[in-house]
């Protein structure tokens, strides 16, 4: 949790973060609201995911092997193999932290994280719907660790 924390302090303003076991797995910033940037990062993480994956079976990036399937030079199914792993695995979140650079006006930016597998949230706290974002955690399977660190993350 700390390393996300440290790692947010460095992210442009309006992000979402998840990090596991010390590594960044996926940022989305930019966004005017927690749930479009939260959504962003899983997506940068099932697409990283998909990469590695690609990469470790046949040597190859992602999109590379998507574009030689597409000519016919390599196997479709087992682009779609690793498309399965991707979505099976939730593209590695499962675990993971989110961390946010400033508070969840709404559970439903946690809600997106939790749909992931995440384990725990690291977010500054302070708005008047808090309660309903420990909800979401307490309400999850399993349980959310949430730390609230009471200072915003802003990059500008």
């Amino acid at each position: 949790m700390l390393f996300g924390w440290n790692i947010e302090q460095g992210v442009t303003s309006n992000s979402v973060i998840y990090v596991k076991d010390g590594v960044t797995v996926g940022i989305g910033t930019g966004e005017q609201d927690r749930v479009g940037v939260a959504e962003i990062a899983i997506f940068k993480a099932y697409t990283k995911y998909s990469d590695a994956l690609c990469f470790r079976k046949y040597g190859v990036p992602y999109k590379t092997f998507e574009l030689e399937a597409s000519q016919g030079k390599r196997d479709i199914a087992a682009l779609r193999e690793i498309d399965e792993e991707t979505k099976k695995d939730k593209g590695g979140l499962v675990g993971a932290t989110m961390v946010s650079d400033a508070f969840f006006p709404f559970r439903d930016g946690v809600d997106v994280g939790i749909k992931e597998g995440i384990s725990a949230i690291v977010q500054p706290g302070g708005s008047e719907r808090d309660f309903d974002s420990i909800e979401a955690c307490n309400q999850a399977d399993p349980k959310v660790t949430m730390v609230f660190t009471g200072q915003r993350a802003f990059k500008h």
